[in-house]
């Protein structure tokens, strides 16, 4: 039978996969409505010679995401030469139609360029790329900003057309092109592969797999940089291609998503079909669609509804919840196996003010019954694995957390004597003033640090602490401070680094 700490690695993907796509659902319900404007359908216009004109209206699309680059609703401040503008990221997603986020206008920056007066796109000509008017009052562009050629910009549109809005485009040509310079087309065709580079920076336009959250939920990162970055498995082409498209192009893609057979989906006794047509032109469908599964599945809200509500109560409850309750378990578990009886777990629950339906204890039950090694079995209805339900919270710390950790253990063993750490130098060196029930007044100085100290099993006789009790301890913390920022700020406040 598999070991559970190797299964368990599977149920925190699905869980992961849940969560990211149940908020990604929820923020995009809420676009739809306040954000509606931004997603209406709006066409894309061509000479129709298979050429990229100044002045038309088209998409860009990512080769590595397959989708077209997008902009955000949230604002960003940028540096646009000696002042800062207000601008807005940019992401690539998975719907392909044209709306006011994708729609861009190509234009020329310098009508006396050594182009002359044709209208078409040439290879290295200067251009901007404008965001749509129903997006912005005024004209918005595609913007780099950087202080050197060496650092890395940040991308954004924005209302300057200063030389951070210049772009240059380089051809992608396929190793098999065995074309002369003298038989190649300096003219930027539609659908051909390109790359963006920004003349300010010398960095290229990018978008790979790496998943951002934005105001429409989950889509795909844009960034600068120069060759190709990879995202993750999902990449299908290198980051830093791109290529024009229009409305044909869109057309041509639903017009064979509607000989496929969209995928079945089993909702209680029935099943029905997605519609692979409507997976493409309606993100927030797509999404729905995406959960429901998941769901069917066995790896959505049937599965996981009682976490999603109980692993937050934890997180935001109090900074020592979690740790308490890891405690209680192991003081109840004589074994030191991870496993406690069922009933015991529910009232240890039921102390830390969390109140269960019947249907969630049989979800615990489902999750985490196991027998008495820890192995899940689907008869496991007396024993919980309550190592697996505190893993399932998360990850181990990441290396960002673990370096400040790192830096604060550091410090107390070069105040104490050969290095040997005990509860005194806790007592001298931490400071209550980090603590977060201390700064909102709930809680006294003296009483924040009676709470610190409570957290600490003394079962060395002359109090020692361990690197490997305050890594567990800040391993605990963690998973109950979700944003890395602020808790490397609360480890370095915490012992003054």
């Amino acid at each position: 039978m598999e070991h559970w700490t190797e299964s368990v690695k599977v149920e925190e993907q699905n869980l992961q996969e849940y969560l990211c796509q149940k908020q990604h659902t929820v923020v995009l319900q809420g676009a739809v409505q306040s954000l509606k404007h931004t997603l209406v359908p709006v066409p894309t216009t061509n000479g129709g010679d298979g050429y990229v004109h100044f002045g038309d209206m088209l998409t860009l699309r990512s080769a590595c995401t397959r989708g077209l680059l997008q902009v955000d609703a949230a604002e960003t401040t940028v540096s646009a030469g000696s002042t800062e503008a207000t601008g807005y990221g940019l992401s690539t997603g998975s719907v392909i139609t044209s709306c006011p986020r994708t729609n861009l206008t190509v234009c020329r920056v310098d009508d006396n360029d050594r182009f002359g007066r044709d209208d078409r796109l040439h290879f290295d000509q200067l251009i901007r790329l404008g965001t749509h008017e129903g997006l912005h009052e005024r004209p918005h562009y595609l913007f780099a900003s950087g202080n050197s050629k060496d650092e890395e910009p940040q991308l954004c549109v924005c209302p300057r057309a200063a030389s951070g809005s210049h772009w240059r485009l380089r051809p992608i040509r396929a190793q098999s092109d065995s074309r002369s310079p003298e038989e190649e087309d300096d003219r930027v065709k539609l659908g051909e592969s390109i790359c963006l580079e920004s003349v300010a920076t010398g960095f290229e336009l990018q978008s790979n797999t790496v998943v951002v959250m934005t105001s429409y939920g989950n889509e795909y990162k844009v960034f600068a940089a120069k060759g190709h970055i990879p995202g993750g498995q999902g990449d299908r082409g290198r980051s830093f291609e791109w290529a024009f498209v229009d409305d044909r192009w869109s057309d041509q893609v639903i017009d064979a998503a509607k000989e496929k057979n969209g995928m079945a989906i089993t909702n209680g006794g029935s099943v029905y079909k997605v519609d692979p047509v409507a997976m493409l032109k309606d993100p927030l469908y797509r999404a729905e669609a995406q959960l429901a599964h998941l769901d069917a599945n066995g790896a959505g809200e049937n599965r996981y509804a009682v976490l999603t509500r109980i692993y937050p109560i934890l997180r935001h409850r109090d900074m020592h919840m979690i740790r308490r309750l890891r405690r209680m378990c192991a003081a109840a578990d004589e074994q030191g196996t991870g496993v406690i009886r069922s009933h015991i777990f529910h009232g240890l629950l039921s102390w830390v003010c969390i109140r269960r339906t019947r249907e969630e204890a049989n979800q615990l039950q489902t999750l985490f019954g196991c027998d008495e090694t820890g192995q899940l079995t689907e008869e496991g209805r007396e024993l919980i694995n309550y190592h697996r339900f505190l893993r399932l919270m998360g990850a181990s710390m990441s290396n960002f957390r673990l370096e400040a950790v790192k830096d604060a253990w550091k410090k107390l063993e070069d105040s104490a004597i050969a290095a040997m750490v005990d509860i005194t130098h806790l007592q001298r060196l931490f400071r209550a003033e980090a603590f977060p029930k201390a700064q909102d007044g709930s809680m006294s100085l003296d009483e924040a640090r009676e709470e610190f100290l409570r957290q600490w099993d003394l079962d060395h006789p002359e109090g020692r602490i361990l690197w490997d009790a305050f890594k567990q301890y800040y391993e605990d913390v963690s998973l109950a401070v979700e944003d890395d920022e602020v808790f490397v700020e609360l480890v370095r406040k915490s012992w003054k680094l």
